[in-house]
């Protein structure tokens, strides 16, 4: 028989200590695979969202929850309900959230630090083929680029604490399918989530998409200089391309303007407070605020505004709108206001059985050839105070209205609507207005 050396014999026990401890461990393994598995056949499964709600999934890039994204959720229903909230994913990158149960349009946003931001739209009647607004849905946000720029005075010094809003523009615009999946979200910077230069001028975003056929406007707000009242005015008027943005040495050139103010009084010389004084003709239609209000001594006083002829318009309750057309050349200009009564405007609105219409709605569709003069309510405007609805017997009045030709629209939402209705108000006169579809 062989006989096995003591070093050979120690070397043979080892290796069979090692082979027992792998299977041992092995072994404890897969019990432990197999009960775990026994626990998830178990286990209850996730629960689905309650009826009349939704569950939204925000997934990073790497398709793992992101937790802390921001959800902005829109509806519009039949029943009251409330339209705008805002919620946060937790650690599953989660929210669910209540829903009416006749929806006409669901909107929603998702977005994270440094992620695109997405949007995505149900709005069945408009769709061509309607989908079902889903229970759960998920969105799944690629990781953002940076752009940027420096905003500079005439004189080519940095202009610190300038706002920067930044606008998505999306290629073939016109046949963006938001119907059918969602498309990066249009507001990467609004003048409400701004961007801000630093000492240096600087600015940068970095939640911009990075492929190339996406382009960006901007918009840039200074209570110093003269601010952009429409995207990309001063970034067109000095050719400032989406490639110099992406490059980040994007410069644009903020101006000084012109400081136009002065005062409202009434017939008595006396000052008219809260007036609203609107310079330009349309500014229900651009971004920012065309309109200061008077304080408790009737002044005014507009940011820096471009050089050249303007109208600008007063609108005080009790008193008739005034409007002046202004030259602005110098560094200061002045332009004061003297208020006098208004006439009375009384509308009666019936159908084509003459029975009233309730709560018929009336909007201001021109004056003077311009849209200064206004009475719908917007975040874009301030509020004139100037009535918009019929009461219950069809009724309307405005009794400060002024005494020269008002365009009108007229609309009831069971008896259609009437629109460009030329009247000058006399304080006399009632007209009838017939709404019929």
């Amino acid at each position: 028989m062989m006989r096995l050396s003591e070093k050979r014999l120690g070397l043979i026990v080892r290796r069979c200590w090692q082979i027992t401890a792998v299977t041992f461990a092995l072994g404890l393994m897969l019990r432990t695979a197999a009960s775990q598995d026994a626990k998830d056949k178990t286990a209850k499964p996730a629960e689905k969202p309650a009826e009349n709600s939704m569950q939204v999934t925000v997934l990073g890039p790497d398709d793992k929850p992101l937790a802390g994204a921001k959800i902005h959720v829109a509806v519009w229903a039949k029943e009251p309900v409330k339209s705008n909230r805002d919620f946060v994913t937790d650690d599953k990158g989660r929210v669910s959230f209540d829903l009416p149960k006749k929806i006409d349009i669901v909107r929603l946003w998702a977005s994270s630090d440094s992620h695109v931001s997405l949007f995505a739209q149900w709005w069945p009647a408009q769709e061509g083929r309607p989908r079902k607004i889903p229970r759960e849905f998920t969105f799944q946000l690629e990781q953002g680029t940076v752009i940027g720029g420096i905003v500079k005075d005439d004189d080519g010094k940095p202009i610190v604490g300038a706002k920067v809003g930044v606008y998505l523009v999306h290629p073939n615009a016109e046949r963006v399918l938001v119907n059918e999946h969602p498309i990066p979200n249009t507001w990467l910077a609004t003048l409400e989530s701004c961007r801000t230069t630093d000492a240096e001028g600087r600015w940068t975003l970095d939640t911009a998409p990075s492929r190339d056929e996406y382009g960006f406007m901007i918009m840039l707000n200074h209570p110093d200089y003269v601010s952009d009242y429409a995207w990309g005015g001063l970034q067109k008027e000095q050719g400032v391309s989406t490639d110099l943005l992406r490059d980040r040495t994007a410069t644009i050139v903020m101006h000084r303007g012109i400081k136009l103010s002065g005062i409202v009084v009434d017939a008595e010389k006396k000052p008219v407070a809260d007036a609203v004084v609107i310079w330009g003709d349309d500014p229900y239609m651009q971004e920012g605020s065309q309109e200061v209000r008077t304080d408790a001594k009737g002044r005014y006083q507009f940011p820096p505004l471009p050089v050249g002829a303007m109208h600008v318009t007063v609108v005080a309750a009790g008193w008739s709108p005034e409007q002046q057309l202004v030259e602005l050349a110098e560094r200061a200009a002045t332009a004061d206001f003297a208020l006098k009564p208004g006439k009375k405007l009384r509308l009666h609105f019936v159908d084509d059985k003459g029975a009233a219409v309730p709560g018929a709605g009336v909007g201001i569709e021109s004056w003077r050839g311009g849209k200064a003069l206004y009475n719908h309510k917007h975040p874009n405007v301030l509020d004139t105070k100037i009535p918009v609805f019929a009461d219950k017997d069809g009724l309307y009045e405005w009794t400060w209205a002024p005494d020269d030709e008002v365009v009108f629209n007229f609309y009831s939402e069971r008896h259609g609507e009437l629109r460009n209705v030329k009247l000058t108000a006399d304080g006399e006169t009632e007209f009838d207005v017939v709404l019929s579809k």
